[in-house]
């Protein structure tokens, strides 16, 4: 990969981490996390810790969105039908994967906020109105852009931050927060005081808003400017040489990313690891209500367990893994014990015991994702951290759509009990892409 000079234009937090320093080579071994951009901290102004405390209640928001609650009844679907909804944000995902880039050199941090944002204003505020089911699956999509958009664009600005392990822990563990108290919530109201499933979206309506405005404020100068800028610097300094379609095409960064193994490879992984999460965090009160026989209170506190483990787990281990010192094998451990407590989940019956298993289950997974993103970023040039951790992100969460839909299509014909043996082949797989990440050195990762 060419070296570009450091710029002396001005350029906003997020594209600061592609032109503060020389670009490493595909021969060349990147430093420690802390060194993929010792001069982005989070606490370096006034500013840049507001931006971050903003894209940490963002989080929250996109957490909270990752729940469907009550459909089943209200419109009376069966497995297959419902688990369309899951399946339906995956559209808005793949749209964010070939928009992301594209935003953040025009608009910058603020176009993507605003965009993220409103798709999520738009997209609950019509749910509310509990519209026809199909109406309801377009919203889904909508949402699914909000959340491709604003995911892909946090990960990739505070995956290459100082201390990256810790602040991802921190943001994925909002992102569980969200998780967590949203089947809280919506169990509290629809059982207690006998809400209907699309009035939790009032809830989901007030979120939203806060979100837009710390959002805009937050990032209302980071402008799309400099990233044009930065991008014809990324590219050779060439803005005076004309260049055919296709040297002008191959030469951006969403078509270099997309050529690099590496790219499609924590894609890969993130895809299977987002199907395991949505899938137990979608499916599992379901589970434990029509197959384990438990009363649905208890399922919901069930659900609420597992994603507070999740969320423990991303800020927890976040830390942790900052003074293991295992570098890669610190996945591999993590899944291991996933795998340990998803077969006491799936053998011991005890209400108790699953409760507990669920718990730590959620607990080991909730650091894989943020890990992923600080590996794909200590692999690809810097110039390619925007385009390629977005198109790792927003591609890969689409897992979180296709996983559940698969599994409650297979529900449908064999029984929720697939659930188990659904979740065992995708720890399997998760682990396998792993190990093919890691054994791959640099310069395969640009074959």
């Amino acid at each position: 990969m060419s070296r570009n000079p450091p710029s002396d234009d001005p350029t906003t937090p997020l594209l600061q981490s592609a032109v503060a320093k020389p670009i490493a080579g595909a021969d060349q071994t990147l430093g420690s996390q802390g060194d993929v951009d010792s001069e982005l901290r989070w606490n370096e102004s006034v500013i840049q810790a507001w931006r971050v405390l903003a894209t940490f209640f963002c989080f929250i928001v996109v957490g909270a969105n990752d729940g469907t609650y009550g459909l089943c009844d209200y419109y009376e679907l069966d497995y297959a039908a419902v688990s369309v909804v899951f399946l339906s944000p995956c559209v808005g995902y793949v749209a964010a994967a070939l928009v992301s880039n594209w935003t953040h050199e025009h608009f910058g941090q603020r176009g993507v906020a605003l965009l993220g944002s409103a798709c999520h204003i738009v997209a609950y505020v019509a749910c509310s109105q509990h519209p026809p089911y199909p109406i309801l699956v377009s919203l889904f999509v909508l949402a699914g852009l909000g959340n491709g958009v604003l995911d892909a664009a946090w990960n990739a600005w505070i995956g290459v931050m100082a201390q990256s392990s810790r602040l991802m822990g921190i943001l994925h563990g909002f992102y569980g927060l969200g998780a967590a108290l949203a089947p809280l919530a919506a169990t509290s109201l629809i059982t207690s005081r006998g809400w209907h499933w699309y009035q939790y979206y009032y809830l989901m309506v007030g979120g939203a808003t806060i979100e837009t405005v710390t959002l805009t404020i937050a990032f209302w100068s980071a402008r799309g400017t400099s990233a044009k800028v930065e991008h014809h610097q990324s590219n050779g300094n060439r803005a005076h040489t004309k260049l055919s379609w296709r040297e002008t095409l191959r030469g951006s960064p969403t078509i270099q990313s997309l050529e690099s193994a590496a790219t499609w490879i924590i894609c890969l992984f993130i895809f299977i690891y987002a199907g395991i999460e949505i899938t137990l965090g979608g499916w599992v009160f379901t589970y434990l209500v029509r197959q384990r026989g438990i009363p649905p209170f208890a399922a919901g506190m069930a659900n609420f367990a597992y994603w507070a483990g999740l969320t423990s787990g991303r800020v927890l281990l976040g830390f942790l893994t900052t003074y293991l010192q295992i570098g890669q094998y610190t996945v591999i451990v993590y899944v291991a014990a996933c795998l340990a407590f998803h077969f006491v989940f799936w053998l011991v019956e005890e209400t108790k015991v699953s409760v507990a298993a669920v718990a730590m289950l959620g607990f080991f997974l909730g650091p894989l994702f943020p890990e992923a993103v600080i590996a794909l970023a200590h692999r690809l040039p810097k110039h390619l951290h925007i385009a390629g951790i977005g198109i790792a992100v927003a591609l890969g969460s689409a897992g979180g759509c296709v996983f559940p839909f698969i599994t409650g299509a297979l529900a449908k014909v064999a029984g929720i009990q697939i659930l188990q043996p659904m979740v065992l082949g995708m720890l399997v797989l998760c682990l396998s892409s792993w190990v093919v990440f890691t054994s791959m050195s640099r310069r395969e990762s640009f074959r």
